[in-house]
């Protein structure tokens, strides 16, 4: 779908501006190929290093000589260390998030949205585990203000697909207003579902995706007929 393809050819661009304004945790988008590789290095070596250590403690000293790089390139592209990781986020978010627009674009009816979202919720809690430095990260969100501001862009922006492919099934009066901020609330407990998924047994883990997946379709169906009679 154009929507999924836009979303993630752009993401990693509208962080960084988004992020500009907070200058210790901004990054710069390398523009030629020999910049980019370089710049990937850098991700590729951070990223190994917080799956070696469990966690975010970098040195980024050590990851310019992980890299390859100079400490002045490696600071050229990333003035920060919260920089280097809200970078490495927006990076390993990528396939996530088009599993997830994926599943937010694609229902026919808002009941078809328990099934649709149990199912891609489970595909996406295997893609997680599968990126054990994602699962570092997101799971210490709490403690780096560069991946909360990922985090929540990120969110938004999924919101928004939700946002719209949620209306027109709504009646013709609906406030947008509340229909992004319910996407919205959606988009976010997704999230800590499935961090809390992470933290489960599978049998566990199941049932918590079939009820939220559940409770998001029917909210969406109260949504539509609260809306209806007012």
């Amino acid at each position: 779908m154009n929507i999924i393809r836009i979303c993630n050819t752009n993401m990693v661009h509208v962080m960084s501006r988004v992020m500009s304004a907070k200058s210790e945790n901004s990054w710069i988008e390398p523009r030629q190929s020999r910049s980019r590789e370089k710049v990937e290095r850098i991700l590729d070596a951070a990223l190994s290093l917080i799956v070696e250590a469990g966690s975010l403690e970098l040195k980024m000293t050590t990851v310019a000589k992980r890299a390859g790089v100079a400490i002045g390139t490696l600071y050229q592209f990333f003035p920060s260390r919260s920089a280097l990781i809200g970078r490495l986020f927006a990076r390993e978010m990528l396939p996530i998030d088009q599993s997830v627009i994926h599943v937010l674009s694609d229902f026919s009816d808002i009941k078809d949205l328990s099934t649709h979202i149990e199912m891609q919720m489970l595909d996406h809690l295997a893609l997680v585990k599968k990126r054990p430095g994602l699962m570092v990260i997101w799971s210490s969100s709490a403690l780096d203000p560069a991946i909360q501001e990922a985090d929540l862009l990120n969110t938004r922006q999924n919101a928004h697909v939700l946002t719209d492919n949620l209306v027109p099934f709504l009646p013709v009066n609906a406030e947008k207003n509340a229909v992004y901020a319910t996407a919205l609330l959606i988009c976010h407990l997704w999230g800590s579902v499935i961090r809390l998924c992470l933290l489960s047994e599978q049998a566990e883990a199941n049932c918590i995706i079939k009820q939220y997946a559940s409770m998001v379709a029917a909210h969406g169906v109260q949504l539509a007929k609260n809306v209806s009679e007012g």
